[in-house]
């Protein structure tokens, strides 16, 4: 009697141990970490909110693999997007630096550069060559963007801001109906006739003019403002160890060129 219990034993230890064992074989690999990601919306010309431009969607998608997480993401409008961070609900991206947003988020090492353009109507006799230039003018800026100390102080003061919607169609509006002298751009082109044809395109394709604007367009002037570094941000108590672990993908992409062929493409 006792062989047949230590037999049904063996034999019940041996279909647990293979029972476990196709457990762990079928167990799904530990997840990857979660990070929230906050990114300012844009908007569409029906209001909605627009995708994620390709080449920003390249980036986030670099920093997913070289880190191994996964990114929660998250859209806001831009000052939205600036208060979360800085209360800690998680990483932002697409921000330039500023004194004001040092105080409550810390940044990681620049990603890349924007080009912040001067556009004006092309029936427009100003003339560009810096920022002295904008004296007087009054300057479409979407609201809660911010182009370093130094030009924020010339705001209202040098120059009238108009704040603006993130929505290129109302912008652009704007501009053609003389409500706004100046629209800054802020684009990856580096080149200021690209992002001409881009605009006068755009405004061909959405039917933005009105009758009494059919022969105007958009002209972008060859000097850009100023070249704009972009980071990743965290509250600036929260998330070093996030902000390290970006800046070594940034610097191990950098050298294998992984993240300038982003820009290529």
């Amino acid at each position: 009697m006792q062989d047949k219990y230590q037999a049904a034993f063996l034999t019940v230890t041996r279909y647990t141990g293979l029972l476990l064992g196709l457990c762990f074989l079928q167990s799904p690999v530990q997840a990857k970490t979660v990070l929230p990601l906050l990114l300012a919306e844009t908007r569409t010309e029906n209001g909605e909110i627009a995708p994620i431009r390709p080449e920003n969607q390249k980036i986030i998608d670099y920093f997913e693999r070289s880190m191994d997480v996964q990114f929660d993401v998250r859209r806001y409008p831009l000052p939205r997007v600036i208060e979360n961070i800085g209360k800690g609900e998680g990483l932002g991206f697409g921000l330039s630096k500023s004194t004001e947003r040092q105080k409550t988020m810390r940044y990681s090492d620049p990603v890349f550069s924007d080009f912040v353009w001067v556009v004006v109507r092309d029936d427009s006799r100003m003339q560009y060559a810096g920022i002295q230039d904008l004296q007087g003018k009054s300057v479409g800026i979407v609201r809660g963007i911010r182009f370093g100390d130094e030009i924020d102080k010339m705001r209202n003061v040098l120059f009238k801001v108009e704040e603006d919607q993130p929505q290129t169609s109302s912008r652009l509006k704007k501009l053609l109906s003389g409500r706004m002298d100046v629209m800054l751009v802020n684009s990856r082109l580096p080149n200021a006739k690209d992002l001409e044809a881009e605009l006068n395109l755009y405004l061909d394709d959405k039917n933005l003019r009105n009758e009494t604007q059919m022969n105007y367009g958009i002209k972008v002037f060859a000097k850009p403002m100023l070249v704009d570094p972009i980071h990743f941000t965290a509250g600036i108590n929260t998330r070093a160890e996030v902000i390290n672990k970006i800046n070594a993908a940034i610097v191990k992409g950098r050298k294998s060129g992984d993240l300038p062929a982003l820009w290529k493409n």
